[in-house]
């Protein structure tokens, strides 16, 4: 296998997150954080065809790394900040996006992030 490149994605709230869930529904995966900003931010994982996790919520994040290798299936890691946790979240996906924030009760939008 030739040696793929690692990258961070996603908003930059994700730093210092934390990860509120996470769920599975065929091969689309949503993962719900509380952004450092305290903002939620939920991220859609499509065409899953592998999903590793260890007690992944309440996860203190560093970030969301990349790992692009060849072929169409990328990987996702949820760096945890806590080096001393064994939990983790890591989703093999052909992609992954930022949802929409929700409306506010209010009528007014979120910022989109």
């Amino acid at each position: 296998m030739a040696e793929g490149h690692i990258a961070y994605v996603g908003p930059p709230a994700l730093h210092d997150g934390h990860l509120l869930a996470v769920a599975r529904a065929g091969d689309r995966v949503t993962v719900r954080v509380r952004g450092a900003d305290g903002r939620e931010i939920a991220l859609e994982f499509t065409g899953v065809t592998a999903l590793s996790s260890v007690r992944p919520e309440g996860m203190l994040l560093y970030g969301l790394a990349e790992l692009r290798g060849e072929g169409a299936a990328r990987q996702f890691f949820f760096a945890n900040w806590e080096e001393w946790d064994d939990a983790g979240l890591e989703i093999t996906a052909r992609d992954f996006r930022v949802l929409p924030a929700p409306e506010d009760p209010g009528g007014s939008h979120a910022p989109a992030v």
